[in-house]
């Protein structure tokens, strides 16, 4: 099965991102693969197909990170796109990465490591994938992206990681949840 590692988000904060989503696909005229409002999340690391088994070792390796970790602040205020604006890939509503997430990646990534997983060759960053673009990008994607602004600055408080399970449908991924697991303090916005 394939599954990653995320941080939810609240229903409000999905909502207000697809809205946000929703008028810069007005003004685009690229093929795009859009997210649905369910599908939100951060993610923290995707570990591709996996072993249904695995994630009992998976789940002893969350709770051995998130113990030291007490709930924190991610805030989403701005857009951009993997790789480049010029070269997107990827179109998404992030912010910058406090000290508490880019220590929870980097635990996250060691506990993989020890379970067989290769090392994480790119820097996690706090986002939500809007869109996956199809083809060339629009020439017009950087203006639209300097022109929009999300429909609020948005805080979510993270208190939870959640391994989702990944399945492929024609009209987009179905996603699951295998297990949550709360920080310590365990208040969240999520849902």
């Amino acid at each position: 099965m394939r599954a990653f590692f995320c941080i939810p988000l609240p229903a409000d904060v999905r909502a207000s991102f697809n809205r946000t989503a929703g008028a810069i696909r007005a003004e685009m005229t690229m093929r795009a693969s859009w997210v649905r409002p369910e599908n939100y999340h951060v993610t923290l690391r995707f570990l591709g197909e996996i072993d249904p088994l695995l994630t009992v070792d998976l789940e002893e390796a969350a709770r051995r990170i998130v113990r030291r970790i007490e709930p924190f602040p991610l805030v989403f205020d701005r857009l951009g796109c993997f790789p480049s604006v010029e070269r997107a890939r990827v179109l998404w509503l992030g912010g910058d990465a406090p000290p508490q997430f880019l220590g929870l990646a980097a635990s996250l990534h060691h506990e993989l490591e020890r379970l067989g997983f290769p090392p994480e060759r790119k820097a996690t960053v706090v986002h939500a994938t809007l869109a996956r673009i199809k083809g060339n990008p629009d020439p017009k994607l950087p203006g639209i992206l300097a022109a929009s602004r999300p429909e609020t600055s948005s805080e979510v408080v993270a208190g939870r990681i959640v391994l989702m399970e990944s399945v492929l449908a024609p009209d987009g991924a179905i996603y699951s949840p295998l297990f949550t697991t709360r920080f310590a303090g365990g208040k969240d916005d999520g849902d």
